[in-house]
């Protein structure tokens, strides 16, 4: 994707260039591959940055091209005004929600940055007032607080890979009426574009475009350099909002949101081939769990698909690793660990709260789901029990015949 990896490409404004080349593409084509994860990390190491102090370049990339879902709502930012809620004018506290969204879903590690490397202002002076987030030097995001406008800037890079082999329909983007053009700010002026869109729901269809949060994601991890001083500018109370009014946006439409049982369809795990030297651990076992994760994800998938049901990514803007439902109708959401030399106990305490932890924020956002816990394997036999005594069920790869059975007994147990 960027000019090291795609020695062939000839990045140019997309609203003038469609395609690079004469070759057909497949439409459903795969428009990034390892090697981009591989060029961003390199990129983003590159950068003497404080933000690295704070995350992983490697990390960070890998982020880049991970199915779009947003950071939790909590642990919050900042300290949050629980009693602002949705105000006299829906549409004002639409625009907040959404840019606490947005924050949310394109800041790099946005909850330990908030006012460090990015900041939400309240421009009352326009007319209409205005939001706008800025990352770094950058205004990614601005609209109107009525939502009548929306603006976002992404690196263009993600968005021209995915129109070359079709997972970007411009005419259809058009037909929404939003707009693409080449961004004139200095800042990667070369190599950013402005999208415009017309209202607030034609932006929320927009976000939820891979390719679109992919770049807009780069561009900030680009810009987000520092340290930038927001010392007199960051408003903690305005971040605070728009935060905590981002948490309704996955409660005001579940229906669509979990109309299949999951967020999107599973696409495995993001990988760079080469991780780059700040990695402090083994580089080796990283990529071995990230494998077996991935492995354990497509067995339950495929086990699924031969009942009958099929299982994706995330729900309800959870960050579940596989939600599905069941040929009944009960909906169920599993995380998998990946159970190597040495750290069974490790994985299974930590995915043990992790499934806990989502079906809790699942709960309060009105979706009841049955929770699976998957593993490779499991030694010690008092672990059923231990995930039995709080509603979830425990599947181990190397048992994987006695799934449908377990699973049939558990359809429909749900423990708030």
């Amino acid at each position: 994707m960027t000019a090291s990896h795609r020695t062939d490409a000839t990045w140019g404004l997309p609203g003038d260039v469609v395609r690079r080349g004469d070759a057909e593409v497949d439409a459903g084509g795969t428009w990034w591959d390892a090697g981009d994860v591989e060029d961003v990390a390199e990129m983003l190491a590159s950068r003497r940055s404080r933000l690295w102090q704070v995350v992983n370049p490697a990390e960070m990339a890998a982020w880049v091209f991970e199915e779009p879902a947003p950071s939790p709502v909590d642990p919050a930012p900042v300290d949050v005004d629980d009693g602002w809620g949705s105000g006299p004018d829906e549409a004002v506290h639409e625009a907040w929600a959404f840019a606490g969204w947005v924050a949310r879903m394109v800041v790099p590690d946005a909850t330990n940055t908030a006012g460090k490397y990015w900041i939400l202002s309240h421009l009352t002076d326009a007319v209409p007032a205005r939001l706008r987030l800025t990352v770094g030097v950058l205004e990614i995001l601005g609209l109107d607080e009525t939502g009548e406008r929306v603006w976002l800037r992404s690196h263009a890079a993600p968005i021209v890979s995915a129109m070359d082999v079709g997972a970007v329909d411009l005419e259809d983007w058009g037909r929404r009426g939003i707009d693409m053009e080449e961004d004139g700010t200095k800042t990667l002026a070369e190599e950013k574009v402005l999208l415009s869109c017309p209202d607030l729901d034609t932006a929320r269809w927009l976000l939820r475009q891979p390719p679109v949060v992919a770049g807009l994601r780069l561009l900030s991890c680009w810009v987000a350099a520092g340290p930038y001083s927001f010392e007199g500018r960051y408003r903690p109370e305005i971040v605070g909002r728009a935060w905590r009014a981002s948490e309704l946006l996955a409660g005001d439409d579940i229906d669509a949101l979990t109309g299949g049982g999951f967020d999107r369809p599973y696409t495995g795990v993001t990988m760079t081939g080469d991780l780059p030297a700040q990695r402090s651990f083994d580089a080796d076992a990283y990529r071995a769990g990230g494998d077996e994760h991935d492995r354990l994800c497509r067995s339950l998938i495929a086990h699924l698909s031969r009942s009958g049901s099929a299982a994706g990514s995330g729900l309800a803007g959870v960050n579940v690793d596989l939600a599905w439902r069941d040929v009944d109708g009960h909906q169920f959401i599993a995380e998998v660990k990946s159970v190597l030399a040495g750290n069974e106990v490790e994985q299974l305490r930590l995915g043990l709260g992790q499934v806990l932890d989502y079906r809790h924020r699942l709960a309060a956002h009105g979706v009841a789901a049955t929770a699976v816990l998957l593993v490779s394997h499991c030694t010690d036999p008092a672990w059923p029990a231990i995930c039995a005594d709080s509603g979830v069920l425990l599947l181990t790869a190397e048992e994987e015949p006695t799934w449908p059975a377990k699973l049939d007994a558990a359809a429909g147990t749900v423990h708030g």
